[in-house]
């Protein structure tokens, strides 16, 4: 069986073949690759990525044939895309091809290039269309107006352009779910979604896997964390909700005076002209706002992650924020979760079927930092909460069980491709 996977980062051995450094993100999908290879002794698989490069190339590493598509943006299809598709079609002769992110013109390009000759599931991971509403992550006009960084003229990521961005990528997103017949999805809001764009379309259920790390080695607990710090795992784009920690802090810190923010992302703070320069509006605007409200010795941006950096850095916190103003599933919330990091996350899209509130971590509706804040108080107040640690860990271990779901993911190839002897 011959699979075509459609991939906007590089796997890491195709990154260590050609001399680059492994993306920080995405590390899920490989660990998802290399478990499904486990369980289909007959497969192989392709994957056509995402290239800034000029030419389309390909390569064969590990088992892996890869297609490297050469793409200008992420929001426009455009003919060259397209016939590198064409070619890395013709070129391994897929069975199935499997999308891996609705939202982007890779995705486009390869149904445009394909023409329905081929079988197409595109797996959810965000979705650029609902995403729009809260693109600016309730920012104000004139917050917007105000925070504008010599960058963004240069790559228009203009605060007030964001739900412009997220706009036209839903064009290749609808293209997409209206050119396909099957969506593979994990969540109520993301079901729901979907079949509203398209209600022909058939859904299957399946559950991510999670970067390998984080199947093994040390769990959170209390004892070992570092008491009354939290952490924010991504902090770089309004709808995150970086800012929403920020204004909660205060409140915080009239009980817990020694409360520390850890927040991955760029680092707004630095003073530098090499970090000046590469300052977006948004990083402007969170850097003003710590200004602001004299949060400066209790906030600290810890720059981009790798895999080890990231569980570290979970494990540190005594409590895990997801303050996002839309999430399908946050991977990072189910890491959180796994290792057994108390977890604090925002009511948006499809967060409710990841958590149960005060059973499996807490919820807040995003708008309201002073709830938050009330319920970070609290889990700070607790001197034991291993019950709730327990009841995270056994969720995530049986939602992201790698056997499976690369089980029931090799399940729903062989209902596509109608096998009954897949193995």
């Amino acid at each position: 069986m011959k699979i075509l996977w459609v991939s906007l980062v590089k796997f890491p051995p195709l990154c260590e073949y050609l001399g680059e450094k492994v993306p920080a993100s995405c590390g899920w999908l490989y660990a998802s690759a290399k478990a499904v290879l486990q369980q289909m002794d007959d497969l192989q698989l392709g994957v056509a990525i995402y290239s800034y490069g000029n030419r389309y190339m390909e390569y064969y590493v590990n088992g892996i044939h890869y297609y490297l598509i050469p793409t200008k943006k992420m929001s426009r299809t455009d003919n060259r895309q397209i016939e590198a598709c064409r070619q890395a079609i013709r070129s391994f002769q897929p069975d199935l091809i499997h999308i891996h992110g609705t939202e982007h013109s890779l995705a486009q390009a390869v149904c445009l290039a394909d023409a329905g000759r081929h079988k197409t599931v595109a797996n959810i991971q965000g979705l650029a269309g609902p995403y729009t509403r809260y693109a600016k992550g309730g920012l104000t006009l004139k917050e917007q107006i105000l925070n504008i960084a010599p960058l963004d003229f240069y790559r228009n990521t203009f605060i007030f352009n964001a739900a412009r961005i997220f706009k036209k990528r839903s064009r290749c997103e609808r293209y997409v779910l209206q050119h396909i017949s099957d969506i593979i999805g994990r969540t109520q809001w993301d079901h729901d979604h979907v079949l509203t764009i398209n209600p022909d379309l058939k859904y299957h259920f399946l559950n991510e896997t999670l970067r390998d790390s984080f199947y093994h080695g040390k769990r959170w607990s209390l004892e070992s964390c570092k008491r009354f710090s939290i952490f924010v795992s991504n902090s770089n784009a309004p709808l995150k909700g970086a800012h929403q920690v920020l204004k909660a802090l205060p409140i915080i810190l009239r009980y817990y005076p020694d409360t520390t923010v850890n927040f991955c992302g760029t680092l707004v703070m630095n003073n530098d002209l090499k970090s000046k320069i590469h300052f977006q509006g948004y990083y402007l605007y969170l850097r003003r706002l710590v200004k602001r409200l004299r949060l400066q010795k209790h906030v600290r941006f810890l720059g981009v992650l790798d895999e080890q950096q990231m569980k570290q850095a979970f494990l540190d916190a005594n409590v895990y924020v997801m303050p996002s103003a839309i999430e399908n599933s946050s991977n990072s919330l189910c890491e959180a979760q796994i290792l057994g990091v108390p977890v604090v996350a925002s009511y948006c899209g499809g967060t409710p079927s990841m958590l149960t509130d005060q059973q499996t971590g807490y919820l807040y509706r995003y708008e309201e930092y002073e709830m938050l804040a009330h319920i970070v108080i609290r889990l700070f107040s607790k001197n034991d909460l291993s019950d709730l640690s327990s009841r995270e860990q056994i969720l995530a271990a049986d939602r992201h069980d790698r056997t499976k779901n690369a089980k029931e993911l090799a399940a729903i190839y062989r209902t596509l491709i109608g096998k009954d002897d897949v193995k």
